[in-house]
């Protein structure tokens, strides 16, 4: 029988079903199109074995008037700069106070874990402080105290630090009476909370001031495990005691022998009864719920024992506990209680203590932690110094003349700095080295307008001159319409600002007026902050239904993998998606956290050049393109979610692993597989590039009789660059063939294929 060249489209299409996208591609993973010819896709490398403290949400790169290379890179804990591959931490500081007399105390014997007294501290959980003039504390060095720690949020006035020394004694108090503390700004969140109230999930929150560690539990739970391990149970209390008096099924107070060891409210366990108490003083407690959390209420006896509730928030469960062995969780362990639903959570989730939390039929609270987005960074440089700001917060400088060991300091503290804004959702330098803010708080008022739209003067050379005056042109415009500004994006003629209602273009056109304001469509808006990206004259974004194009006008881009991607997309970590451009190849990536996802794992790719788009599987959180460097730069995470920056389309290999990269095709069959068909032979046309002369690709052909039938592989072939043919024996109506490699320094192109297929009958 003769061969039969197969040709499959460019581009992967998941529209209709397989079957009916017949003679295409219907699933990949790292690959690109190029001249319509599917291929593996660049390889990435450590750019170095410095670690990043935090997710990478930013990066951002510009040079030096002397040529100095340097990046910004943001996360929800730090903001860094770097240079050769160094991170030179430049977190602005947030407060510095003394110390009261020996406020350090050891915990146990042999531990490293300090409680620090700091009245009113201002700190949250996961914050930073560096102390300095501490002494020697119960044989824990002045040295390993006088440094950076990361702080385990205890209550308002005090909080938990751990070093690596260990303590002679424990329970001691000392440190000095010198030990100064130097507080960096609040970290951010890591994770998007979504908005709480009715219809939208937990009714109220988390208060404030609640501590938080990670789970740690070697591969993480089940929505059934009763007990798991977390990186530091310090904070979730246990407590016991005993009633002091008999009780009714109807008191309204609870007298025990000690109440020292238990919260000021919370929940208590008495038999098979849980009472929430709302105070505790004087060994009672009061402001009580009898017959909580679906329990009955009963009298009991003096003596009985009282158990204290912890309840902790791991994504939206709410789990009950009564008992810890050091960091594990193991004693009255309750899954899903308040009207929430036990579910599997990975190691490295947040684990919240939530005895404070607010829910249903509880007293609101104005605290409440309801709706709150992760922490991202938007940043540009002015000339050599850089500028940037978190999302709602307030807009930093650093002066490059300073040098890397200098931080950050705000935009309103520097020398010459006039009316200049002190929170605000986006800062940039626009046309002419004029700063501009979006989403920022007006001339002389300090509340954030979300519509407002500022920028600075340049005529004096003092970029932080923010008051408009006859003779300078600092001002202000307003956005005609939405109820707030999501994002701004610049190119080259324009800078482009997204409403969640709208699209505006900004456009400086000098005199008195310096900067236009022109709708350019109404009914689109973005998904995020950060999903779009500006390659060349074009802007490319995604917002809740479809891909858009502006270059001038704003067109919707044809998707072959819209529906996939929309049924996919965690629409609840929206502000996590980006856009980044890989402009050597004409490409732009969409990065999000899959439905099954609370971090970024896949991409969609759109070729804008050959129109073609693929997806695949990829942990970056951040990304930049070439031009400053040769080649993209990406934060991401390695396989123990160990955050690193990675140099891309650089070799072929996964930072030194082998990459698994494929591609397959939809079903194909004879006419309208009417037949069955017959496959013994396969000739490749593929370019293969490798270290090794025997590394191989696979060629995989996948059969089934009907679209509803689950695939058999019938035959895998390993092609090498010198393979002339491969011999296969496969029968069926329809097949799909999988082109695939997984082995290091391999990269290859796809050509035509051709196939010995014959009928085979019809039964």
């Amino acid at each position: 029988m003769p061969l039969s060249k197969i040709n499959f489209r460019p581009g992967v299409n998941r529209e209709t079903t397989r079957y009916a996208s017949e003679n295409g591609w219907f699933d990949s993973d790292l690959i690109r199109f190029r001249k319509g010819r599917p291929e593996k896709l660049g390889g990435w490398i450590r750019l170095s074995s410095n670690l990043i403290q935090g997710v990478g949400r930013s990066l951002h790169v510009w040079s030096s008037f002397a040529g100095s290379k340097f990046m910004g890179l943001g996360t929800e804990s730090k903001f860094y700069i770097e240079e050769g591959g160094g991170y030179n931490d430049i977190t602005p500081i947030r407060t510095t106070t003394t110390l009261g007399s020996n406020p350090l105390k050891t915990g146990s014997a042999g531990s490293g874990v300090l409680t620090v007294t700091a009245p009113s501290h201002g700190a949250v959980n996961g914050d930073f402080v560096t102390f300095s003039g501490a002494t020697t504390t119960d044989g824990i060095n002045a040295t390993l105290l006088n440094a950076e720690h990361q702080i385990t949020l205890v209550d308002s006035n005090s909080y938990t630090i751990t070093t690596t020394g260990s303590a002679s004694s424990g329970s001691t108090a000392g440190g000095g009476s010198s030990i100064v503390a130097v507080y960096q700004i609040n970290t951010g969140l890591g994770t998007v909370i979504a908005g709480n109230g009715w219809g939208a999930g937990l009714w109220g929150g988390l208060t404030t001031g609640y501590s938080q560690t990670t789970l740690n539990d070697s591969g993480g739970i089940s929505n059934s495990d009763t007990s798991f391990t977390l990186t530091s149970a310090t904070a979730f209390e246990t407590a016991s005691t005993t009633t002091s008096s008999d009780r009714s099924a109807s008191d309204t107070t609870i007298a025990v022998a000690d109440s020292s060891g238990f919260p000021s409210k919370g929940t208590i366990k008495i038999g098979s009864e849980n009472i929430r108490y709302g105070s505790n003083s004087g060994n009672v407690f009061g402001d009580i719920t009898r017959g909580d959390d679906g329990t009955t209420a009963a009298s009991s006896s003096s003596g009985d024992t009282v158990t204290f509730v912890g309840l902790m928030l791991i994504d939206d469960e709410l789990i009950q506990y009564t008992g810890k062995s050091s960091n594990t969780i193991n004693a009255g362990v309750v899954r899903g209680v308040r009207g929430t639903t036990a579910a599997s959570h990975s190691d490295g989730v947040a684990v919240k203590e939530a005895n404070d939390y607010v829910g249903w039929g509880d007293e609101s609270s104005t605290s409440a932690e309801v709706g709150s987005n992760i922490r991202l960074w938007a940043q540009d440089n002015h000339e050599e110094d850089l500028l940037f700001n978190s999302f709602d917060g307030t807009p930093y400088f650093w002066d490059k003349t300073l040098g890397l060991s200098n931080r950050a300091s705000s935009l309103a503290s520097q020398s010459g700095a006039s009316n200049a804004p002190t929170i605000t959702r986006r800062i940039m330098v626009g046309p002419k080295q004029h700063i501009l803010c979006f989403a920022c708080n007006p001339l002389g008022g300090s509340d954030q307008d979300m519509l407002l739209v500022r920028w600075s003067n340049t005529i004096d050379e003092n970029i932080f001159d923010w008051t408009p005056t006859v003779t300078g042109n600092a001002g202000d415009l307003h956005v005609s319409s939405g109820s707030e500004i999501i994002t701004a994006q610049k190119t080259r003629q324009e800078v482009l600002i997204w409403t969640d209602t709208s699209l505006h273009s900004l456009a400086h056109i000098g005199g008195e007026n310096v900067f236009s304001l022109n709708m350019v469509a109404n009914n689109v808006s973005i998904l995020g902050p950060n999903a779009a990206t500006t390659v060349g004259d074009k802007v490319f974004w995604i917002d809740r239904e479809n891909f858009y194009a502006y270059t001038g006008s704003v067109q919707t881009i044809p998707c072959t993998l819209l529906r996939y991607v929309f049924d996919d997309i965690n629409l609840e970590q929206n502000f996590k998606c980006f856009a980044a451009s890989n402009k050597m190849f004409d490409e732009v990536f969409w990065f999000y956290p899959s439905a099954s996802s609370s971090e970024i794992n896949r991409y969609v790719k759109y070729n804008f050049t050959e129109n073609t788009w693929d997806l695949g599987t990829l942990s970056r959180t951040a990304w930049v393109d070439y031009g400053l460097h040769d080649n993209p730069r990406a934060c991401g995470q390695d396989s123990d979610s160990t955050n690193f920056v990675y140099v891309h389309e650089s070799g072929n290999n996964n930072d030194g692993s082998a990459m698994t990269s494929f591609i397959e095709s939809s079903d194909f069959d004879l006419g309208d597989g009417e037949q069955f068909m017959f496959v013994d032979r396969l000739i490749p046309d593929i370019d293969i590039t490798s270290t090794e002369s025997s590394a191989s690709v696979n060629y995989i052909l996948k059969t089934r009789d009907f679209p509803g039938d689950s695939f058999a592989t019938n035959s895998t072939s390993a092609v090498t660059s010198t393979t002339q043919q491969a011999f296969l024996r496969s029968r069926s109506r329809q097949a799909a063939l999988r082109i695939e490699s997984s082995v290091t320094d391999l990269t290859w192109t796809l050509g035509d294929l051709r196939l010995n297929i014959r009928p085979d009958g019809r039964r």
